[in-house]
């Protein structure tokens, strides 16, 4: 029998940290009787498998994915596997009980991250607008706290202004208990152990070392192992000038394709220091701490095992000094959209390159300038044809082109 380790995230909890780290690791850790399987890419399918995740563009084979992850575990003869998937939090009672039944001939543990509510909060904000949202703060906070039943206006306008089901996604992402509650339905409460996150400014390889002892890992086996991965976060400014950009880059691109611009072109050389750090602002700091203490209160009430401070979980005083999140002016957005510009062009750059290698290999010679521009023009002809085509049927004008395009005879540039 082996011991699996259920790591559930929460999102915004250090997922991407751990799950570099048990990557970077799984050698190490395998030869130590830990097995991480699937690797990174293969839990990720299988936990859209689970709960039937599925992103547009997306071409990978997620059928069946959790039945072979599910199999190497009944392989293994070792002590113990991690599953680390942060979208396994979505799960609801049935699918949590049936990735346990599925695993019937193990013991099964589950791990929860969890974070304090203000930096939980301006983080999630921030992820929505990276994954094509266009909710302002205002909208966002608002939303979150109406689905939380809190009634009282913010002093800053806040105002869920169609947010709500932001919001409603927000707790069914962060609701730590809620996770709990789902998971408690398919195993027993003694296995269900909870990770608190290092407080801003603490050490980076304290969350590493807590997640060690919460999985049971080997001894020293992350002693003097550093964070090598963690998401970057844009700055006010930046993240202000992303939202505004979504309204023409949602429509234009698939999910898929949307979020490799986002985290392979525009995030890459952002940073909180460009501009002005998230923070969450003064008037709503005490009602964040007022869910803080409720969360920590509830957790001592159940007996949970907590590995890490719980004192971690209060929510931290914003900088005195800080503006609203929505007050950015017109030099900031400058400043941040060159920026972007930068990143963006950046990573075009480096795409050039991947695709001439790719067009060498296929090839056995470099694309000529001729080559790149052709493909381009015709491209970008294309995909005008394609529109009018779509559009014939809402202008007389268009409709007339498209029936003589449809019906001119083939000449010798057609061929």
């Amino acid at each position: 029998m082996t011991d699996v380790y259920v790591h559930v995230g929460l999102p915004k909890t250090g997922t991407t940290t751990i799950q570099a780290a048990l990557d970077a690791t799984a050698g190490e850790l395998a030869a130590a009787g830990v097995l991480y399987p699937g690797g990174r890419e293969g839990q990720r399918l299988a936990a859209f498998d689970l709960v039937g995740q599925r992103i547009e563009g997306d071409e990978r084979q997620v059928a069946g994915a959790l039945a072979r992850l599910v199999e190497e575990v009944d392989a293994h003869d070792g002590t113990s596997a991690v599953f680390s998937d942060e979208e396994l939090g979505f799960a609801r009672p049935r699918q949590a009980k049936r990735l346990v039944q599925s695993l019937g001939a193990h013991r099964v543990f589950v791990v929860v991250g969890v974070r304090d509510t203000a930096r939980t909060l301006v983080s999630s904000w921030q992820q929505t607008v990276a994954m094509g949202s266009t909710h302002t703060w205002r909208e966002y906070v608002g939303g979150v706290r109406d689905v939380a039943g809190d009634t009282a206006a913010s002093d800053d306008g806040g105002d869920s202004g169609g947010a709500v089901s932001e919001g409603t996604r927000f707790w069914l992402r962060h609701d730590l208990l809620r996770v709990m509650d789902v998971w408690g339905a398919a195993v027993p409460a003694d296995r269900i152990r909870v990770v608190t996150v290092p407080p801003r400014g603490g050490d980076p390889a304290a969350l590493l070392q807590r997640f060690a002892e919460a999985v049971e890992l080997p001894a020293g086996a992350w002693a003097d192992l550093a964070p090598t991965e963690r998401n970057v976060s844009f700055g006010v400014a930046e993240l202000e000038v992303l939202r505004r950009l979504n309204g023409q880059l949602t429509d234009g691109l698939p999910r898929r394709q949307y979020r490799w611009v986002v985290e392979h072109g525009l995030r890459p050389q952002s940073s909180a220091d460009a501009s002005r750090p998230l923070a969450l602002p003064p008037e709503h700091l005490a009602w964040a701490r007022e869910r803080d203490a409720h969360l920590v209160a509830e957790l001592q009430r159940r007996g949970t095992s907590v590995f890490g401070d719980p004192a971690d979980l209060r929510s931290a005083d914003a900088p005195t000094s800080a503006r609203p999140l929505h007050d950015v002016t017109t030099d900031e957005l400058l400043a941040a959209s060159e920026t972007l510009l930068a990143s963006v062009a950046l990573a075009h750059g480096k795409l050039f390159g991947r695709y001439r290698q790719a067009f060498s290999k296929a090839e056995g010679r470099a694309p000529s300038t001729t080559d790149v521009l052709g493909s381009s023009a015709r491209s970008a002809a294309f995909k005008v044809k394609r529109m009018a085509h779509q559009k014939s049927n809402q202008s007389k004008v268009l409709g007339k082109a498209a029936t003589w395009y449809a019906r001119r005879p083939v000449g010798r540039d057609d061929r």
